[in-house]
């Protein structure tokens, strides 16, 4: 369950993240190029976001924790 939530609150800022580089890019550059600068990330955000998230929840090994 963790890690699911951890993934669902990394994808919410991904993807607020990856509205506001869109936005930016489209009022400094054109329609035709922030379209697919915003696809791209929208897409990206998703697997980054999974890979955030399992290695914020991987668990640690007895080694790696502190007495």
């Amino acid at each position: 369950m963790g890690l699911l939530a951890t993934y669902v609150v990394t994808v919410l800022i991904g993807q607020s993240i990856a509205v506001s580089i869109g936005v930016l890019v489209d009022r400094y550059h054109s329609a035709a190029v922030s379209v697919p600068v915003s696809l791209a990330l929208y897409f990206l955000m998703f697997w980054l976001a999974w890979r955030i998230a399992v290695r914020i929840t991987e668990p640690r090994s007895p080694s790696d924790r502190q007495p």
